[in-house]
């Protein structure tokens, strides 16, 4: 009871009363994670699944850093390279996530197209490729303009778009090594590759353009065969078609139903092509990975510059090492991941219907950039930095050894190993003391729920039978609950499936909680289609009875509309005035719902559907505790990624609070402000990192850039007139001041 008590209290300093401060949450990356005695570089980084990698130096200090773009949730993760001597020093860093375009779909890629030393940014749209010119400079920071949606090619007379699709990834490469960049993508049928010859050097003397022509042959004069990631090389292939052929009208990779038919079939369509000189004679050689199959297809270029022709493959790419093997589409990529100044090769899985734990294979370059000698090092690499559970995290607080710490559980939808889908929860302990704040990993399988055969784990905990410890009831893919009891500190047996016959119909995801303040737990049941069930317990503490009072509660629907479902995941809560509730749902956004004391038949007031602009794609659940140790409760979020990312709070108008910053003092004028608003900083160290945010006086953030020097200028021109706080952060310290726009 006492434990309650002390939970209840804490939560009150979770929100928003009359009395008290606004609260801003803040994505938190300082809380240690341990793994075996090591700490997790990347903790609450949320997870990779699906990821396509890019190069890109975005904070100018002229270190290639990365970019993971995880195409199915539309999730941007960029990490600084701190670059370590033959590690692989990332270190993630979510302040750069508002500079990318919020549009990005499908796949990026990175070319510096322009020549100006800053590699730019491609992405999908509309069937073709886009570019984002990188105006990165001192003073902004990271920045993109978008210099064309569509870029363009000519078949004929008249220009067209280079036709790729969100699941054919393109090569950008000066393939002719001319100065520009030309574009290599394979045909609309998904088997031969289109050269894409940018002649605006020759054109108009400037590299810096895209006058795109297609050359009419297959470039390389290969093509790939249908069912395997392999291709048919020349003399096989005596020629190449210039279009798609129906009926046919060519003779290669036609197996026995297009001769039977006399019709040709268009190809497959998902594949992520790499061209780049791997054996040193200057041309570009091919790496390609493919729906079709679990590998990497290499082909050498037995050509030249002006003429490309393959003639040797390894369809078990590296054949003399271990060979990838991965499902959906091994993606392949080439860059110097470990800072040893040679390119390394990475795989990862294009789609996140893959692999989705071992499911980022890293490779060695053990020789150099010339002749290119991999050897296998990890089956988890970036990923083995961070709190990674599968596909979809689950996450839930619970004392397991009742030792008066929250530890931290994570269930998952599934684990994708070696093609076999296992439900798991992984247990990290709370090992916090005084100031330093720590958790470390324990198990994966908790309670040995992997033995279950079980899938789309959601726990919630409290005390159903009465006996003073908590027991663990457990929603599952199929709707329903299953029952687990605490028969010791820690230790759990099943007690009952198919718990009191509740099925929601699919993506259960429960919590016990008081609801109507009786004194006895209730069941709140999230689903797939979106809503809220609401079972009353009309039994008592020690035998309880769960009645359903509505299938439909508050109203509640977190499904957008161009969306197949809602998976709603509740987070209620006491905020000392009255109830509150956060949804977590399956578009990455969070709900915030009150009017319910009082109104539990009613409909609810949906307060925000962005709360606190939290977004993290997809399929987010909430678990809430003071995980930093500063006596305000926090929230963790985890996604489809099988991430889990920490927000922790701050009161922003707390001028008094602990992490108030003298060091970071700072003026602001003309106050009130008409059109511009400069600041000043009394002290100003180049070598700490401060951020600026500016928000409105609900907490939400208007702006949000890095600070480099000690006197900047803002617009506010284009603000509402009322009142504003600017935040200064710095090293877990922050200082505000208000200021008022006229």
């Amino acid at each position: 009871m006492l434990k309650k008590l002390y939970l209840l209290l804490a939560i009150c300093l979770f929100a928003v009363n009359a009395n008290a401060q606004t609260v801003h949450l803040y994505r938190d990356t300082t809380v240690h994670v341990t793994v075996a005695g090591q700490t997790l570089a990347n903790a609450w980084a949320g997870g990779l699944n699906g990821a396509v990698f890019a190069e890109m130096d975005l904070n100018g200090d002229n270190t290639m850093d990365l970019i993971a773009y995880c195409s199915a949730s539309n999730r941007i993760a960029p990490f600084i390279n701190l670059g370590i001597y033959k590690k692989s020093s990332y270190v993630y860093a979510p302040e750069y996530v508002s500079s990318f375009p919020s549009n990005l779909e499908g796949w990026i890629r990175t070319y510096d197209y322009d020549g100006d030393g800053d590699l730019d940014l491609f992405s999908y749209e509309n069937a073709g490729i886009n570019c984002y010119r990188n105006d990165f400079n001192s003073q902004t920071g990271l920045h993109f303009t978008l210099i064309t949606n569509q870029l363009t090619t000519h078949y004929g007379t008249f220009p067209t778009n280079i036709y790729v699709s969100r699941v054919n990834v393109p090569a950008l490469s000066d393939v002719d090594n001319d100065g520009d960049m030309d574009v290599l993508a394979f045909s609309i049928s998904g088997s031969w590759v289109e050269y894409h010859k940018n002649y605006s050097l020759d054109s108009t003397g400037n590299a810096a353009g895209f006058l795109f022509y297609n050359i009419p042959q297959c470039w390389g004069y290969f093509a790939l065969r249908s069912g395997y990631n392999s291709a048919e090389l020349p003399p096989v292939l005596p020629g190449c078609p210039l279009l798609p052929a129906n009926p046919i009208r060519n003779n290669f990779d036609v197996d026995a139903v297009e001769l039977s038919t006399g019709l040709q079939e268009k190809r497959h369509s998902g594949s992520v092509l790499l061209v780049a000189d791997l054996d040193g004679d200057d041309d570009k050689d091919v790496m390609n990975g493919d729906v079709l199959s679990p590998n990497v297809l290499y082909i050498q270029n037995c050509g030249n510059l002006d003429s490309a022709y393959m003639c040797v493959q390894d369809s078990a790419f590296p054949s003399y090492d271990q060979s990838v093997l991965l499902r959906d589409v091994a993606a392949p990529y080439y860059f110097d991941g470990n800072n040893d100044g040679f390119r390394d090769f990475i795989s990862s899985n294009f789609f996140d219907t893959g692999e989705d734990y071992n499911n980022i294979k890293f490779y060695n370059n053990t020789t150099n950039n010339i002749t290119n000698v991999f050897h296998h090092t990890s089956d988890r690499w970036l990923v083995d930095q961070m709190i990674e559970v599968g596909t979809s995290a689950h996450p839930v607080f619970f004392d397991v050894n009742d030792d008066g710490k929250d530890d931290l559980l994570i269930g998952n939808d599934y684990r994708s190993d070696a093609n076999v889908l296992t439900g798991k929860i992984a247990y990290y302990m709370n090992v916090s003391s005084g100031a330093n704040k720590e958790y470390t990993f324990i198990t994966d399988d908790f309670a040995s729920l992997s033995t279950t055969g079980l899938l789309g784990l959601a726990p919630t905990f409290g005390d159903l039978d009465g006996d003073g410890d908590e027991d663990m009831l457990i929603g599952e893919s199929d709707g329903n609950l299953m029952y687990y009891q605490q028969v010791s500190t820690g230790n759990f047996t099943l007690a009952q499936v198919n718990y009191q016959s509740i099925n929601v119909g699919d993506n259960a995801s429960p919590q016990l909680v008081d609801v109507n303040g009786d004194g006895l737990l209730d069941l709140v049941i999230g689903e797939r289609v979106g809503n809220l069930n609401y079972y009353q317990n009309t039994g008592t503490a020690s035998n309880p009875v769960f009645t359903l009072v509505s299938a439909t509660w508050g109203g509640v629907n977190v499904k957008k509309w161009n969306s197949y479902a809602g998976l709603s995941n509740p987070l209620v809560f006491n905020n000392g005035n009255g109830t509150e509730m956060l949804v977590g749902s399956l578009s990455g956004y969070i709900y915030h719902y009150n009017n319910i004391d009082g109104n539990l038949t009613g409909t609810f007031n949906l307060v925000d559907s962005m709360y606190q602009n939290i977004f993290e794609p997809q399929h987010c659940s909430l678990a809430m505790n003071d995980v930093d140790g500063d006596g305000k409760f926090d929230l963790v979020v985890g996604n489809q990624n099988g991430g889990v990312v920490l927000y922790s709070q701050n009161s922003i108008l707390g001028l008094n609070d602990n992490n108030h910053s003298t060091d970071l003092f700072f003026t602001l004028y003309p106050n009130p402000v008409s059109d511009k608003l400069y600041i000043k900083f009394e002290a100003f160290n180049a070598n700490e990192k401060v951020e600026l945010s500016v928000r409105n006086i609900i907490g939400q953030e208007i702006l949000h850039q890095r600070i480099t020097s000690g006197n900047i200028s803002l617009n506010t021109s284009k603000l509402s007139a009322g009142s504003y706080i600017c935040v200064l952060s710095s090293n877990g310290k922050y200082y505000t001041e208000k200021f008022i726009k006229q």
